[in-house]
């Protein structure tokens, strides 16, 4: 899973299908008990953290070369509990293509 997107390096070169990949997710639950009309209540949280790397293209991913570029992001669990509800990785990439310069990224 990765997402091919259009990439300039700081360095001025564009990389038309650069290929990002997220290396890493972590996921922590945090537990808030307020009280209401005398009455705990408890809410659970948990926020994501996430980061990957970009590469300049698929192939560069696939032959090991070094990344030209990262990224980190963060964002809180969908735990509706539904059927269809995504694995971490794959909310990791739906939350990404939410992000100023991924937004025009393509599932690959």
């Amino acid at each position: 899973m990765a997402l091919t997107i259009e990439y300039e390096t700081p360095y001025g070169i564009t990389c038309e299908y650069a290929h990002c990949v997220v290396v890493n997710t972590r996921c922590d639950k945090n537990i808030e008990i307020t009280l209401v009309d005398g009455e705990e209540v408890e809410t659970k949280t948990y926020p994501i953290h996430f980061n990957g790397k970009i590469y300049a293209n698929e192939t560069a991913y696939s032959s090991g070369a070094s990344p030209i570029g990262g990224f980190n992001g963060h964002f809180e669990l969908d735990d509706a509990g539904a059927k269809t509800q995504y694995n971490i990785v794959k909310q990791c990439y739906n939350h990404l293509k939410t992000v100023d310069g991924f937004t025009e990224g393509v599932d690959c």
